[in-house]
């Protein structure tokens, strides 16, 4: 016998997709950039250009920054936090490349980490 699930209790709207079309694009594009910038053995170019676009992803999703993911309710704050750990790891990594490399694999798999559970599930 189905039931009708109780209210949420929730203070805020879900994501929809209609509305914050542009957000779930710039998480899409984030992921993008992170996962580039872990091509950093293969290219410093390929690793600065994944970060330039991680940050553009972060600038992108910034409007749904308010709106709690399905998973993770501060998605965009860690989001934001690990680009500039990335981007800080990029910049290190001129002049102590193993430390730079360290700090930019972190701060990459922890954004794909928070678009991976901030992202919507589906459109409510």
């Amino acid at each position: 016998m189905k039931t009708v699930p109780p209210p949420s209790t929730s203070t805020s709207k879900p994501l929809r997709l209609e509305d914050h079309g542009s957000a779930f694009a710039g998480q899409v594009i984030a992921a993008v950039g992170a996962a580039l910038s872990l091509l950093g053995p293969f290219s410093d170019v390929v690793s600065g250009v994944g970060v330039a676009i991680l940050i553009v992803g972060v600038v992108v999703s910034a409007p749904a920054g308010r709106h709690p993911g399905p998973v993770m309710v501060e998605w965009w704050s860690v989001l934001a936090v690990a680009a500039l750990a990335a981007l800080i790891g990029f910049g290190l990594g001129f002049w102590l490349s193993a430390l730079g490399g360290v700090v930019l694999t972190a701060g990459a798999v922890t954004s794909l980490a928070a678009v991976f559970f901030g992202a919507p599930v589906r459109p409510e």
